[in-house]
């Protein structure tokens, strides 16, 4: 069975080069252009390896590798050359490239990624932030929405089980609060999400670039030996 490969920019003659070239090479291709639409990918069609740019309008490509649903071998291919962003791509596990690549070096490297000692069943989590499972999960309330409960929680980002109304969509963005931290609040995006049920929502979501204080101090507040 052909390996499935994700590729994710919000270019979209790159996407389509890109797809292309590894149909070529007899790869299954999967494309987004965003990265609630790539999360949506990695929930519902499991690829085996990932292909993302960095900036994906208001998002970070990181976001998603950091939020995917289960660990995966993923590569930045990017023309932005920061030594800061690729070292925290390095962090995640993932391959950083700089555009122009050759196709002859990304097939090497995809080849190599996706070989006996790289494949899906030896790839083990980099995550930058440890998650904290929480072992009773934590009500909070979503502005504008119905209560959530807080299933897991790290620096970077956390894990959300929302209410909502049957067939309700969720909104990509919304401002988190936890009514028992002196109703302490933080703005934050939805990295991915699926529907466990009509009336539920699970989803990953990141705190906004300037909301990352009261973000540690949520953190702390919720992981807080009782």
């Amino acid at each position: 069975m052909a390996n499935k490969i994700l590729i994710v920019d919000d270019d979209r003659a790159t996407r389509d080069e890109l797809a292309q070239l590894l149909t070529d090479e007899g790869y299954e291709t999967l494309t987004a252009s965003d990265v609630p639409t790539a999360m949506h990918i990695l929930g519902a069609s499991a690829p085996d390896l990932l292909i993302t740019e960095i900036r994906l309008d208001t998002y970070n490509g990181l976001h998603i590798i950091a939020m995917a649903p289960t660990p995966i071998p993923a590569i930045v291919l990017t023309g932005i050359a920061d030594p800061v962003i690729e070292a925290d791509a390095r962090r995640f596990g993932a391959e950083y490239l700089i555009k122009p690549v050759s196709p002859a070096t990304l097939l090497a490297v995809i080849a190599g990624m996706l070989g006996p000692a790289k494949g899906r069943s030896g790839f083990t989590s980099t995550r930058r932030w440890p998650r904290a499972s929480l072992t009773t999960p934590i009500s909070v309330l979503v502005v504008r929405d119905p209560p959530a409960r807080l299933v897991d929680i790290s620096e970077g980002g956390a894990r959300l089980l929302v209410e909502c109304v049957d067939g309700a969509d969720l909104p990509l963005t919304f401002t988190l609060v936890l009514p028992t931290a002196a109703a302490l609040s933080v703005p934050v995006d939805v990295a991915w999400k699926r529907r466990r049920d009509n009336t539920t929502w699970i989803c990953g979501v990141v705190p906004h670039d300037d909301a990352q204080s009261q973000w540690r101090t949520l953190v702390e507040y919720v992981t807080a030996p009782a």
